[in-house]
C-alpha cells in the first residue's frame, strides 16, 4: 500500500512541475483586439483630415453668396473646376441654374433632400441648381452642399457670376 501511495505522490508531483513550466501563448482574441484598436485609431486620424470647402458666388454688382460643399465626389468635382465665370439662369419659380464646364461624378453622392438653400446637381441635364424655394425630391438630384450666407438674395441673382473657392 505504501508503494502505491508513493507512486501516486510522485506522479502528482511530476504533473505539477510540468504544468508550472508551460508557457502561456497569446490567444487569437488578444491579437484581434490589438488590431481593432490600431484600425480605430487610424480611421479617427484620417477622418479628421477632411476640411470644409466653401465656395463664393459673386455677382457683377458685388453681391455674394457663400455655400458650404459636402464631401461628395460631385461636390469635389465642382470645386476642382473653380474658379468659374458663368451665366446663372432662372428655371421655374424656385431655382437658379448654371452649367459647369465638365460633368460631375455622382457615384456615392447623396440624393438631394428638399430644403431651401440646397445646392444640387441635376444629372440628366448636367446643371447645378441653387434652390431658393421649396422643391420635391427627385432621384436625379444629387446634393452638393447648402447656402450658409446670402440665402435671401438667391432669388434675385441673374447674369454672369464668378464662383471661386474660399481659402480655408
Amino acid at each position: 500500500m505504501k508503494k502505491i501511495f508513493l507512486l501516486l505522490s510522485l506522479l502528482l508531483m511530476t504533473f505539477s512541475l510540468t504544468a508550472c513550466n508551460a508557457q502561456v501563448e497569446p490567444t487569437q482574441d488578444n491579437t484581434t483586439a490589438n488590431t481593432n484598436v490600431k484600425t480605430t485609431t487610424e480611421t479617427t486620424s484620417s477622418s479628421t483630415s477632411t476640411q470644409t470647402k466653401i465656395i463664393k458666388l459673386t455677382t457683377t454688382n458685388n453681391q455674394t453668396i457663400e455655400i458650404e460643399l459636402n464631401n461628395s465626389p460631385s461636390a469635389n468635382d465642382l470645386y476642382n473646376q473653380l474658379p468659374l465665370s458663368i451665366n446663372l439662369e432662372d428655371y421655374s419659380t424656385n431655382e437658379k441654374i448654371f452649367y459647369p464646364p465638365n460633368k460631375l461624378n455622382t457615384e456615392s453622392t447623396p440624393k438631394a433632400t428638399p430644403k431651401i438653400g440646397t445646392l444640387a446637381y441635376y444629372e440628366p441635364w448636367g446643371d447645378v441648381v441653387i434652390f431658393y424655394d421649396d422643391f420635391r425630391a427627385n432621384n436625379d438630384l444629387y446634393e452638393l452642399g447648402h447656402v450658409i450666407s446670402g440665402e435671401d438674395i438667391v432669388s434675385e441673382l441673374s447674369g454672369t457670376v464668378t464662383i471661386e473657392a474660399m481659402p480655408n
